[in-house]
């Protein structure tokens, strides 16, 4: 069988209702996309512990959501799935060294130490975090907080795979078991094209 997530982002106002609303309108585009009715007002609602369930979604479906200023990203896919987006923020810039700090990881502080843009290398790590415990929660054994998770569990050294994209200050990060995954996007604010990354190859956190 081959492993599908559909992507769609969409702008949308900045608070928490709002941005729920959207991100379950996304859901059920993405539903009707492959043909599964889901009622927008049967969702899961906001603020339950895990993804986003429907009554209509069968077992092998996986639902998720991302938010961040005025976007959110929905994703649908036949496997379990885990996404995170972020936007830069010009304030983290000034503490860089003390948000360094919070990663668990020597391997990784480093590596964002030497790169050319550590602002954006530390996003790259983050929404990694962030995409490996939202990974976990949709397999039912949530992390006590997204800085439990470890890069290390990435390919090749683990079975977890990575995808980012990463541009005009918005990083997106899809963590998957799945080595192929076939990711469609839809209203993504990124040129450049996904990329599946290794938390151990140099690329990663250069730049």
């Amino acid at each position: 069988m081959t492993h599908r997530l559909s992507l769609l982002m969409a702008q949308c106002g900045k608070s928490g209702h709002q941005q729920s609303r959207k991100g379950r309108e996304l859901l059920s585009r993405l539903a009707a996309d492959q043909g599964i009715e889901c009622a927008e007002e049967s969702w899961s609602p906001r603020g339950r512990e895990g993804p986003p369930v429907h009554p209509a979604l069968a077992d092998s479906h996986a639902a998720c959501l991302s938010h961040r200023d005025d976007k959110v990203v929905a994703g649908l896919a036949n496997c379990p799935i885990g996404i995170d987006l972020e936007h830069a923020r010009p304030r983290h810039a000034k503490r860089l060294g003390e948000l360094l700090e919070w990663l668990p990881e020597r391997h990784v502080r480093q590596a964002i130490g030497q790169s050319d843009d550590q602002l954006a290398a530390f996003y790259r790590a983050w929404t990694l975090h962030e995409a490996l415990y939202k990974l976990a929660c949709a397999e039912g054994n949530p992390p006590a907080a997204a800085l439990d998770t470890r890069l290390s569990t990435l390919a090749p050294q683990g079975s977890i795979h990575a995808w980012q994209w990463q541009a005009n200050g918005w990083t997106l990060a899809v963590c998957s078991r799945t080595p192929e995954l076939c990711i469609t996007h839809y209203g993504l604010p990124f040129h450049a094209q996904h990329r599946q990354i290794s938390a151990y190859h140099p690329s990663t956190f250069s730049g």
